[in-house]
């Protein structure tokens, strides 16, 4: 009790309620420290965007996307904006073959775009290709290669002559593909890999793996287109 009294600088005994006493002897409890966060530590912040910011954003962004009817407008003006294209001018009307016809014009359409099902000059696949190629010389082809593979007379490969048909099998099991000979082992078709009409080599190994044929469908040298 001595001990508390002097601690406390107290004379009596007698306290006043409240009063706070030091006890000789105890320890002292630490002060709590607030935790740091350990590097490395992801926090979480929370950002409020005022509504006022959040809404320019949203019309600056609608903004910049084109309507459907602005869609249609420049689709116009680049059909317009192409040359009208016809692979037929330009070719002799006279003492030519309907085989340097049919050559001449399929490799003026040359770079045409190609387009699965197409059969305009927008785009055309392998088979609408060949239809119109043969179109431009008033003959009417079936529209599939499996269909054209169906008409004319087969030719064997060490005898194919420029102007016939040379025919593969790609994604089926029964002719899909199909190509104008041009001589020297070269076509030219329309290609789903190149995305046009272009010239390949039959020594290609992709064309010689997947080749099963070959049908003739113009035999007269001399007949001439006038």
């Amino acid at each position: 009790m001595s001990k508390i009294k002097a601690a406390n600088g107290l004379k009596g005994t007698r306290l006043v309620p409240g009063t706070k006493l030091v006890l000789p002897g105890a320890k002292a409890h630490p002060k709590r420290r607030k935790a740091r966060s350990k590097p490395g530590a992801q926090r979480t912040v929370r950002e409020t965007i005022p509504a006022e910011v959040i809404e320019p954003r949203a019309r600056l962004a609608s903004e910049n996307l084109p309507t459907e009817a602005e869609l249609a407008e420049a689709a116009k003006a680049e059909d317009a904006a192409r040359p009208a294209f016809d692979p037929a001018s330009d070719v002799p009307g006279t003492e030519e073959t309907l085989k340097d016809r049919l050559l001449r014009v399929a490799q003026r359409m040359l770079s045409v775009p190609y387009r699965f099902g197409g059969t305009t000059l927008w785009g055309l696949d392998c088979s609408g290709f060949v239809q119109k190629a043969f179109a431009y010389l008033n003959r009417d082809l079936p529209r599939s290669a499996r269909e054209q593979f169906e008409v004319g007379t087969a030719v064997e490969k060490a005898n194919l002559s420029p102007g016939d048909l040379v025919f593969f099998r790609t994604y089926a099991q029964y002719p899909s593909h199909v190509g104008i000979y041009l001589g020297n082992n070269r076509f030219v078709h329309a290609s789903a890999r190149e995305k046009k009409v272009t010239i390949d080599s039959l020594e290609t190994p992709y064309y010689v793996q997947r080749y099963i044929g070959a049908k003739r469908l113009l035999f007269e040298e001399n007949d001439v287109r006038n």
